[in-house]
């Protein structure tokens, strides 16, 4: 299949992190760039710093989803890791021939919630290891109220990530460890969120920014999208 058709450089691509062990229940996906697509194989390009590949442990056959737009379609297929190639860029694999998806589509809406926002350091190793050390201490019985500090404040939510209003300049690519208290009385949501898009600040200095979850438990996500279908549902009855 001629592969270079559906990817050039520069695109943009999803990598969902495909795990053999079924219990295995949290989304593990990055966003990377493509730099060369051969007959077989995918060259591309990791965003969080200059030793991104280095930072994820990559090991010979793991299996990733790949997914991308292309001309208003979902495109998806998967492809294995072969080597670094850079301490930022990596090599992988087709799989299997790709299939054209209907995009998932989360449901939005605005609403007020308690968030925490923190970027205890920088890189994709050292906020990975955050997110899972924070989960821990939550499990554990450690309060939420000792790992941030929350603010009320308007957000876009979707399963997918949120719109959120912030005062710190950031840049697309950048991490950030967010605590989310939904209103469902089901505990503390922990997530690792990367910046997708960062808007004008306001005279006030404050930024819209769009996030999108990089790590989080797919339990979470669905209890996000009951939020959210449960809030719509009752503006619609309204």
């Amino acid at each position: 299949m001629p592969y270079s058709k559906y990817f050039k450089h520069g695109q943009k691509l999803f990598l969902k992190r495909i795990f053999a062990d079924e219990d295995r229940q949290a989304l593990d996906s990055m966003t990377a760039y493509v730099m060369n697509c051969g007959q077989s194989c995918l060259e591309i390009s990791l965003p969080y710093g200059s030793d991104a590949a280095d930072a994820y442990p990559f090991e010979e056959g793991m299996i990733f989803e790949l997914s991308t737009d292309y001309n208003s379609m979902g495109l998806r297929l998967r492809a294995s890791f072969l080597a670094r190639t850079s301490r930022k860029d990596i090599r992988l694999q087709f799989q299997d021939n790709l299939e054209f998806v209907s995009r998932r589509m989360y449901r939005r809406i605005d609403v007020n919630a308690w968030v925490g926002v923190e970027r205890p350091c920088k890189g994709l190793s050292g906020m990975r290891e955050a997110w899972e050390e924070s989960l821990q201490k939550l499990e554990s019985g450690v309060s939420a109220a000792e790992l941030t500090e929350f603010k009320k404040c308007l957000i876009n939510m979707a399963g997918g990530g949120l719109r959120l209003l912030m005062t710190e300049e950031t840049e697309p690519a950048d991490l950030l460890l967010l605590f989310l208290s939904i209103g469902d009385k089901k505990g503390i949501i922990c997530a690792l969120a990367e910046v997708v898009w960062t808007g004008q600040a306001d005279l006030e200095g404050v930024i819209p920014t769009g996030l999108r979850f990089v790590n989080i438990r797919e339990s979470d996500q669905t209890r996000i999208d009951a939020v959210v279908n449960r809030l719509l549902k009752h503006l619609e009855n309204r």
